[in-house]
């Protein structure tokens, strides 16, 4: 056994070292990017960072009286070319969201869905249904609201997190990452070393999460537990995607496309996904990876692997009895195809790896050198920790540079998403940094380019591709790269390509050293979108009576664009988080902001361009709606995520009455300066009468003023008004906060009415069902029986006094909305 390991690490070793694109068989399975390599056509230019106007942020005031009438929270991704508004309505004097702009209207099964999910999702999950058809957007939002605890949380990031294309595939099903989460609990109840921690539940916490806890053995030789982070759980164990295949239930006994990958997909029970089979199932002679698991006590022993009783061990046992070490014409991407072959190169033996040790509960991720044509694993142990099960490598990243004698270009590490990240400097004892600009033929960024890198070969003059990404809102790609290489790049994006020419690169740096940094810009002959405003003075009001205030920033960007190295298609794209967004923000009237929605010039005040946070104030003139707009049409790509609020405030109300002749039911939802009954009802003169609440009265005796025991009117109470002659009255205050509790007692309650709008019994009631009996106006009547109200009081209106009859005491709270 020991001569057959030592001459299966040798013949790996001799097909691993040699080029990319030469005459031995390819140790990876990716898809070859520009086989034919690339010819270059001259030099980049250095980039020089463009001088960027500082944008003042005007100063929230004092507050003083001013009352809080409605707030609306913003958290939103605002997707490319699009835009969110929040408006002042001038009639309801509220603020409103104005109709989203998504490139698909969110249908109602996916706002359940979207709802149900953890909050921490939500935005996430938005940003992919919106752009997926209503008819695969119910398919997949079912997933979510079918789903069960401890699941729900499990399936809505897979699916919030899979690309718009795969979703309209047809290749899954919500049945598939039903699965998926529910083999991952079922597996760990296997598992000694590891167990799942669920924090909260759907219908408890809005933040509910999942993760793992794992037993290891750390250097000093103890014992000790340790919770995986969130963010790993959920990319690098849950999600039902390895690198480029496609997620799907796979017949094993078909051989796979080359070309496509999708012919062996299959439906169950002769389809079956990779994280039950590889973990519960073993071809006949091979053995079952969950018995070889059985009562191991740790994930693995810092002191090393070979011989030791931990999982890193057992995995690495199962993959070298399940693989051997070659292939033939077939290449395989599914896990369960590969598994049942049981031989491979490095890229079948990296896929199988990382498949199989999620499958036991470990977090796993793949690294790949497309220029050094070998890919192997990492997994989680508070950190990356190399391993490569075919040589029996752990925690040994120069291995390849010291002991095979590579000389690395890229070295990156590929996310389930398809998100690269560059991994260069643990591979190599020397890197360099490389940074791309990709800019229009004004000098502005592009956002959402794909920048390719190519290197030169070792010995001899072709040039071959290295690495690729994405840019970002400044039009930027970072890659780290190894040392003495020369390399060159070129970048596509929506507006144009340089170098013209697809096999065209220029160079970008020429024998790279340790610790060099090297900065470029690539231009492009097209132009980014721009908008026609033009800025205008802020409207004056002369009343104090609304202000609104709007306080955000944009704390992340949404890098998107097209992922290279994914079997569903050659358009799949990416979503990739990161800091530093930015947002464009303005504010304007009704008739610019349709000019501006159609695309036409348009004046605007209060203007920020391409800013990460502001504080704005407005002081609302009485003449129309008035328009917040938070902007991304100056991207391409790239969605920007904003954070804040949009606060309308009151200086104070006017609440209006219309008294008939003898009494009349009334309450008041504002709370004036002066509350005395002779201010309060100082306009309506010798007119009125007499004024009683439930337990105290006043009269007016012309000439000689009020006299009685009810001498202020307090918040909450509903009075009887007896009137000599009908009369309007009006009464100014601050509008009294809706939530304002009144405390209610058993039997009878004189009761105010706080809200600004009418609502139904049932709704405006709903704090104090099922302890409420009836509720009177002056004419109506309701009663609360077998859970409905019953009688011809429907509604309930500002302005109006109450009568509430109680089985037991309470607090009426009407809701805010």
């Amino acid at each position: 056994m020991k001569m057959k390991v030592i001459g299966i690490v040798a013949l790996f070793l001799l097909q691993c070292i040699g080029l990319v694109y030469g005459e031995v068989e390819r140790g990876c399975t990716h898809k070859l990017i520009y086989p034919e390599g690339f010819i270059s056509i001259g030099e980049a230019e250095p980039y020089q960072p463009p001088i960027r106007p500082e944008h003042l942020i005007i100063p929230e005031p004092v507050k003083g009286d001013w009352f809080l009438m409605d707030s609306l929270d913003v958290s939103r991704y605002v997707q490319a070319g699009k835009n969110f508004t929040v408006y002042f309505d001038n009639d309801a004097d509220t603020l409103e969201v104005y109709p989203s702009d998504y490139n698909y209207p969110l249908t109602t099964q996916s706002r359940q869905a979207i709802e149900k999910a953890p909050e921490w999702l939500r935005n996430d999950l938005i940003a992919v249904l919106s752009n997926i058809t209503s008819f695969y957007q119910d398919i997949w939002a079912y997933g979510i609201i079918s789903a069960e605890d401890p699941y729900v949380d499990e399936i809505a990031f897979s699916i919030a997190h899979s690309s718009p294309e795969y979703l309209m595939s047809g290749y899954g099903s919500p049945g598939l990452f039903q699965e998926n989460a529910e083999t991952i609990y079922y597996n760990a109840s296997y598992l000694d070393y590891v167990e799942i921690v669920d924090y909260g539940t759907s219908g408890t916490d809005g933040n509910y999460y999942s993760t793992t806890k794992y037993w290891k053995k750390d250097s000093l030789g103890n014992i000790v537990q340790v919770e995986v982070p969130k963010d790993i759980y959920y990319w690098y164990l849950v999600h039902p995607k390895i690198t480029d295949e496609i997620p799907a239930y796979i017949d094993p006994d078909i051989i796979e496309s080359n070309s496509t990958h999708n012919n062996n997909i299959a439906p169950p029970p002769v389809g079956v996904f990779w994280r039950d089979f590889l973990f519960n199932h073993a071809d006949t002679g091979y053995p079952m990876l969950r018995d070889m698991l059985e009562n191991c006590p740790i994930v693995w022993d810092y002191q090393g692997v070979a011989g030791e009783n931990s999982a890193v061990a057992i995995i690495t046992s199962w993959i070298q009895a399940s693989m051997q070490f070659t292939s033939n014409y077939e290449r395989p991407h599914q896990p369960v195809r590969i598994y049942r072959k049981h031989i491979g190169r490095c890229g079948e033996h990296a896929d199988i790896t990382a498949a199989a040790t999620r499958a036991c509960l470990i977090p796993c991720t793949s690294i790949l050198s497309i220029s050094g044509d070998h890919t192997w694993n990492e997994f989680w142990d508070e950190e990356w920790i190399h391993w490569e099960p075919v040589n029996n490598y752990v925690n040994n990243p120069l291995v390849y540079e010291n002991g095979w004698g590579k000389v690395f270009g890229s070295v990156f590490e590929i996310r389930s998403d398809g998100y690269i990240t560059s991994v260069t400097n643990v591979y190599s004892e020397g890197s360099a940094t490389i940074t791309i600009y990709a800019l229009d033929n004004q000098g502005n960024p592009i956002d959402g380019g794909s920048v390719l890198l190519a290197v030169k070969e070792l010995s001899g003059s072709n040039i071959y591709i290295d690495n690729y990404g994405i840019t970002d809102n400044e039009g930027k790609c970072v890659f780290i790269v190894g040392e003495g290489r020369t390399y060159y790049a070129r970048i596509d994006t929506d507006i144009g390509s340089y170098p013209s020419t697809p096999n065209q690169v220029v160079q970008v740096c020429a024998y790279s050293a340790n610790g060099g940094t090297y900065t470029y810009s690539l231009y492009v002959s097209g132009t980014m979108p721009s908008l026609a405003w033009s800025t205008v003075s802020v409207p004056q009001d002369t009343t104090d009576d609304y202000r609104l205030d709007i306080d955000f920033t944009a704390p992340m960007q949404i890098v998107s664009g097209t992922i290279w190295m994914d079997d569903v298609s050659n358009e799949s794209q990416l979503y990739k988080k990161e800091d530093n967004g930015i947002i464009d923000y303005f504010m304007t009237d009704e008739t610019n902001y349709l000019s501006y929605l159609n695309g036409n010039p348009f004046d605007c005040f209060n203007r920020f361009s391409a800013v990460a946070q502001a504080q704005v104030t407005f002081d609302i003139p009485d003449n129309g709606n008035w328009y917040c707009v938070f902007g991304n049409n100056r991207h391409l790509k790239n969605f920007q995520n904003v954070c804040g609020s949009v606060k309308l405030y009151s200086s104070g109300t006017t609440q209006e009455f219309e008294l008939s002749n003898n009494w009349n039911w009334i309450s008041f939802n504002v709370h004036p300066d002066d509350t005395s009954i002779g201010s309060v009802f100082s306009e309506l003169g010798d007119n009125i009468y007499q004024v009683k609440n439930q337990t105290q009265s006043a009269t007016y005796y012309s000439g000689a003023g009020w006299v009685g025991d009810l001498t202020n009117i307090t918040d909450g109470e509903a009075y009887l008004v007896n009137m000599v002659n009908p009369t309007d009255f009006s009464i100014f205050g601050m509008p009294i906060d809706v939530s304002t509790s009144i405390p209610v007692t058993v039997n009878w309650n004189w009761i105010a009415y706080f809200p600004q709008v009418s609502m139904d019994v049932a709704t405006a009631l709903s704090s104090i069902e099922p302890n409420a009996y009836q509720v009177k106006n002056q004419t109506q009547s309701a009663t609360y029986f077998g859970g409905n109200w019953i009688g011809d009081l429907t509604i309930m209106e500002p302005g109006v006094g109450y009568k509430l009859n109680m089985t037991m005491a309470d607090e009426l709270i009407y809701p805010s909305n």
